[in-house]
């Protein structure tokens, strides 16, 4: 793509701790390193980026600087908010001088390189895109009751991962517009679909999983070893 300044804001504002123990998901440990190294790394290794920005919550903003002063890299670490998507929020607000953007879970620790370099590849004809996978398993709908209602056609069914990769001004006015009227959303794609502008899919990895329990830990730690 032409030279232009791309930004990844890597959402770590979770401070769940369903794994068990006091830290939250993105601060355990996979070989040595905390699942948010792991990640920053994949980003700065990737050099198709120009700035990181890390939105995480404000009692562990001394933390993260901690963890990564020591990396020649412009990481920018700002506090996030009580949502999701309001931190998001706050990430695209720290920064304005960024014409692309790549929304990424910092629980995502085992994004490959190779994607996060065609998703940028995709961003100057799609202006709004997101890796996601497949789906191979045959999928049911159900009432409230758990009786099956319906076999959904999976051909054209995906899991949606992160990052997610806008425009900036695109995804900028989305998250405007989805304040202006109250709206919430899972993800950012759902923010721009609601806001009217098209998303595609970039084809990933299952391997790209999204850190929840602590079997994902395990099945992390060996794909980072692959």
């Amino acid at each position: 793509m032409d030279k232009c300044f791309i930004s990844a804001i890597i959402v770590a504002g979770g401070i769940g701790t369903r794994m068990g123990g006091n830290l939250p998901k993105q601060f355990l440990e996979i070989d040595g390193l905390q699942v948010i190294e792991h990640t920053v790394r994949r980003f700065v290794q990737s050099k198709a980026v120009d700035q990181i920005v890390i939105v995480c919550h404000k009692d562990y903003i001394s933390h993260t600087h901690k963890l990564f002063e020591h990396i020649d890299f412009d990481i920018n670490i700002v506090p996030g908010s009580d949502t999701r998507q309001k931190s998001v929020f706050c990430g695209l607000e720290a920064c304005p001088e960024a014409d692309y953007v790549l929304i990424h879970d910092a629980v995502r620790c085992c994004v490959g390189t190779q994607d996060i370099c065609k998703l940028t590849h995709h961003l100057t004809q799609k202006k709004a895109c997101a890796l996601g996978v497949r789906v191979f398993d045959t999928v049911k709908k159900t009432g409230n009751d758990g009786k099956i209602t319906e076999t959904v056609d999976r051909n054209n069914l995906w899991l949606v991962q992160t990052p997610q990769a806008f425009e900036r001004t695109l995804i900028y006015d989305s998250h405007q517009k989805a304040l202006s009227c109250g709206f919430e959303a899972t993800d950012d794609c759902a923010l721009a679909e609601h806001a009217g502008y098209d998303v595609y899919i970039v084809e990933g990895s299952y391997k790209n999983i999204k850190i929840t329990t602590p079997a994902d830990l395990v099945l992390a730690a060996e794909y980072l070893k692959g």
